[in-house]
């Protein structure tokens, strides 16, 4: 038994650590290693075959775990709290701690919980089956990146010179911001522009690729553009007054800036700008890496 990982299942209304006593898993499979599904092709009288594409396919976890009661009464709650956390088909959110990493994946209750012993004892066995949809797992906190804010410039003590200003901050000129992807493969960012004043057309282009992404609509004084680049219906939203609307529709496709960008592995230089009002505009850029097992 590995005494040092932490699992954690979250379905959204109650949360429950099932490696600490009562709780204890003995075994779980599934949490690294990715499966795909190789498609190929076949002429007349081909030597091999030829790979047209490549499917990963969802992540499945299997959970088989020991609840220890100190009577049976104890055993018959702990039963119901299982049952209830892995209520068949509840999305769940599953945390796994070890050596000193966390990371998260989504899943969703394909089979469980089913127990080892028709009779309720004190010592019970259990199995459950997961599966995820999206097989990576992914950072527990977002990283964010922020660049053309205020940059503080006071101190304390605060001594103020007689006959002098003081400077509470400075704008960070830098329009360019280096994004690192920790993971092994390309991954979406969610991209949030941020207006201090009236500006028009806020975009993000990639220095390598040529790339950009450009929306064609005004911003005032604390309005919000996120645009989120999930290969699955990626989204544009726009923020003001309290009021969120989409702007899928504002995205620039006669002038080309209406590619999602994502990251590669390792470094990418990206650069705000925006056609009009570019000083009045603020980027931050949140990342979480993803990875294929734990």
């Amino acid at each position: 038994m590995v005494t040092d990982r932490i699992i954690i299942i979250d379905n959204g209304t109650m949360s429950l650590e099932i490696t600490t006593k009562p709780y204890y898993v003995k075994e779980i499979k599934g949490i690294d290693g990715l499966e795909s599904t190789i498609v190929t092709s076949q002429g007349f009288n081909q030597t091999g075959a030829t790979i047209v594409n490549t499917i990963t396919e969802p992540r499945i976890i299997d959970i088989t775990g020991q609840i220890n009661a100190d009577t049976t009464q104890q055993m018959e709650f702990m039963r119901s709290k299982l049952i209830r956390l892995f209520a068949h088909g509840r999305n769940l959110t599953i945390y796994h701690y070890y050596g000193g990493k966390g990371r998260k994946i989504y899943a969703m209750v394909e089979k469980g919980p089913t127990f080892g012993d028709e009779k309720v004892t004190t010592i019970e066995n259990y199995t459950v089956k997961m599966k995820a949809g999206d097989p990576h797992w992914e950072d527990i906190e977002e990283v964010m990146y922020s660049v053309a804010n205020w940059l503080p410039k006071l101190h304390f003590p605060l001594i103020v010179p007689v006959g002098e200003k003081i400077v509470f901050g400075v704008k960070n000129a830098s329009y360019i911001v280096n994004v690192l992807n920790n993971s092994n493969m390309e991954i979406p960012m969610r991209i949030v522009f941020k207006a201090n004043g009236a500006l028009y057309g806020p975009q993000l282009f990639d220095i390598d690729s040529r790339e950009f992404i450009k929306i064609n609509c005004p911003m005032d004084y604390g309005d919000r553009l996120i645009v989120d680049t999930k290969k699955e219906k990626p989204t544009i939203t726009f923020e003001a007054g309290g009021v969120s609307q989409s702007y899928l529709n504002k995205i620039d496709l006669v002038g080309g800036g209406n590619t999602f960008l994502r990251l590669k592995q390792g470094e990418n230089l990206l650069r705000y700008s925006a056609e009009e009002g570019e000083s009045n505009l603020e980027l931050e850029i949140h990342v979480k890496n993803k990875y294929e097992g734990v």
